[in-house]
């Protein structure tokens, strides 16, 4: 079976519905919702878990810390049968946690700690054992300060010289950072950002004409994540849309790590770019069915209907 390796983040999400607003110190002091649920998160988890779900030979890569917040995600990601043997446990950081506010229209706010995010580097984790798949997903850019940059890029070109396909996300975490992402972007097979989070750095261009500068940075192929209004899947030679498969959206949070987990899945199963879009599309569209960020991924056979 192919293998895909995903390098990210590990994240602990407490995600708290409806938040319709937040406390005010000696005004407001306290807010009540309805529900809070506490799951893995951040974009390698969440691709990872729904690989995992699919039904996708998968394993993750990151940094946590020696806390119970680290024994809770490795325990999660394992029953969604990701491989956890290398994520790197330190004793000295602690694992990153987002506090997630979902709204009733739906939208999203964060409150964030980094923890062991501050310190992964490549150094962190063994390199024959990430380069030992067939697809490489660096989810998280923008979100790995010591790694973003000149060392994802030579990973990357690394990752294509033993013959891996090379897939490359954005988070918009620390970003946007113009020169960090087309150093990237330039070693990557396939890329796979936000619309909104590219347009913030080419905010004189479209989705066309960000597609077309994408392409003439070195990728082969851009598929552009537009939202509500699918994605644009594109190569030097052709322009395509797939429309969004969502009809009940409940919670947005990793939906667009789920389109990497599907669209990955349809390449792993020799699906063209397109085909595999579809099939992220509807990963995307069964994660928003739920809270959090990859919960209720439909097997592969299931996705394909």
């Amino acid at each position: 079976m192919k293998k895909v390796n995903c390098i990210g983040i590990l994240v602990v999400d407490a995600l708290a519905k409806p938040i319709e607003k937040y406390p005010v110190p000696e005004e407001h002091t306290q807010v009540i919702t309805d529900s809070i649920r506490f799951l893995p998160g951040g974009g390698a988890a969440n691709s990872a878990a729904a690989l995992g779900q699919i039904g996708i030979n998968v394993s993750v890569f990151a940094k946590i810390g020696q806390d119970t917040n680290g024994i809770f995600i490795i325990q999660e990601l394992e029953k969604n049968n990701v491989v956890t043997d290398g994520i790197c446990i330190s004793k000295h950081d602690s694992t990153p946690f987002t506090f997630v506010g979902i709204h009733s229209n739906n939208q999203r706010t964060f409150i964030h700690t980094p923890g062991a995010n501050k310190t992964f580097c490549l150094n962190d984790i063994d390199h024959e054992k990430l380069l030992d798949c067939n697809y490489l997903l660096y989810q998280d850019l923008w979100v790995l300060p010591n790694i973003d940059g000149a060392p994802g890029a030579e990973l990357l070109k690394k990752a294509q010289r033993r013959g891996i396909i090379t897939l490359l996300d954005e988070c918009w975490g620390l970003g946007p950072d113009r020169q960090k992402w087309e150093t990237m972007a330039g070693c990557s097979q396939y890329v796979l950002p936000s619309l909104d989070d590219m347009k913030a750095i080419y905010p004189d261009k479209d989705s066309k004409e960000i597609a077309d500068y994408l392409l003439g940075l070195g990728c082969e192929y851009v598929i552009l994540k537009m939202g509500a209004d699918g994605c644009l899947v594109c190569n030097k030679d052709k322009k395509e849309h797939v429309p969004t498969s969502a009809q009940k959206i409940v919670d947005t949070t990793g939906a667009g790590d789920c389109f990497n987990a599907g669209f990955i899945a349809g390449l792993v199963n020799g699906m063209d770019s397109k085909q595999a879009a579809v099939i992220g599309s509807k990963a995307a569209a069964a994660c928003m069915k739920n809270v959090g960020g990859a919960v209720g991924i439909p097997k592969f056979e299931q996705l394909c209907k």
